[in-house]
């Protein structure tokens, strides 16, 4: 197997340097979780307006004037609802060998994050996390993996499904809207 790249192996340690790195990575994980709890917050926020507008829809189907409208609507609402429950679902995928056991040797595991220390014992979780514990540079290269990931899923999950529904929405109640002036009250269908 490759030996993993130390990346911070050349960061100055000295006492000043030290506390400059320190806050830094705490800066930037406050606001990685920062941003993770507002994409869960707007999540909800989604999951609440689009479950209460589509019930409403749904439920006034029965006028003829604004059933099209309405199942427009309620149809941009059902996969704005999927998309932000999709935004919430936690991501605890962990790196895997052959045998589909916990592989402590990829460079993707973290013994900072739960979905990767869930999958083993205490002993060997203390084990991991001594050994990070060892250098600043491995401490160091422990914190940027777990905030790299804590990005990953922002970007490539949380943030893509939230645009997501709120696009659904948006489109949904513009169909709804065309679809009502070309049926609606001026007739133009």
């Amino acid at each position: 197997m490759d030996k993993k790249i130390n990346h911070f192996a050349k960061v100055p340690v000295d006492k000043q340097s030290r506390n400059a790195v320190d806050n830094i990575f705490r800066l930037n994980h406050v606001n990685q979780t920062r941003l993770s709890l507002m994409a869960d917050a707007k999540a909800n926020i989604m999951i609440t307006v689009a479950s209460v507008v589509f019930s409403i829809a749904i439920a006034n189907l029965d006028n003829e004037l604004m059933r099209w409208p309405l199942l427009t609507f309620a149809l941009g609402c059902f996969f704005s609802l999927i998309f932000a429950i999709f935004a919430i679902i936690p991501k605890t995928d962990y790196p895997k060998d052959a045998t589909g056991d916990i592989d402590r040797t990829s460079p993707h595991f973290n013994p900072l994050f739960f979905g990767h220390f869930a999958h083993i014992d205490i002993d060997e979780y203390k084990e991991d996390y001594a050994e990070k514990l060892m250098s600043d540079d491995l401490v160091y290269d422990a914190i940027a993996t777990d905030i790299y990931g804590q990005g990953k899923i922002l970007a490539l999950s949380k943030y893509k499904f939230l645009k997501w529904s709120y696009m659904s929405f948006l489109w949904g109640m513009v169909g709804a809207i065309i679809m009502f002036l070309l049926r609606g009250p001026i007739g133009l269908v």
